[in-house]
């Protein structure tokens, strides 16, 4: 006869097995949905380079447009059958799982082009510019003699 406590500590490690084999499944469909996103982006962007680029007499964007839309067409339809499956195995608190993961992941990417919290191309220019102020004062100083009587000063002649 099986200890009742025993029983239960099977039942709970069982669980708890199943609750990380979901945890790792859920990683995986949000995983897809990123790099769904990624091609997503990268369908955008191509398009883009190729409607910036010169075209020449013949103007062919409107390929590159269509050929745009069916990536994105694919990339939905990826999206809506990944939902699909997702919602079937672990229902609608499963998506809703993967689209806050997704949500966090497209933060951290947005985090990426920024330095605590500032736009990492204005913090560059800021660098700069103090650069050229500690540059032109020191010149400044130079010129009028002040950087050579303080070296006086401090070491003598």
């Amino acid at each position: 006869m099986s200890d009742p406590f025993v029983e239960t500590i099977k039942g709970s490690i069982g669980g708890l097995s199943e609750v990380i084999s979901l945890a790792d499944d859920l990683d995986g469909v949000a995983q897809q949905v990123q790099d769904l996103g990624k091609k997503e982006l990268a369908a955008r962007r191509n398009y883009r380079a190729a409607a910036n680029r010169k075209q020449h007499a013949a103007d062919y964007t409107f390929v590159n447009a269509v050929n745009e839309f069916n990536e994105l067409k694919q990339c939905l339809a990826l999206k809506e059958e990944l939902k699909s499956q997702v919602v079937a195995k672990y229902g609608m608190e499963g998506w809703a799982k993967v689209e806050e993961i997704e949500q966090r992941q497209r933060e951290d990417a947005k985090r990426l082009y920024t330095e605590d919290g500032h736009d990492r191309a204005a913090m560059n220019r800021l660098k700069w510019a103090c650069f050229s102020v500690a540059f032109i004062i020191t010149m400044i100083l130079w010129l009028n003699g002040t950087i050579h009587e303080m070296s006086v000063a401090f070491y003598g002649d």
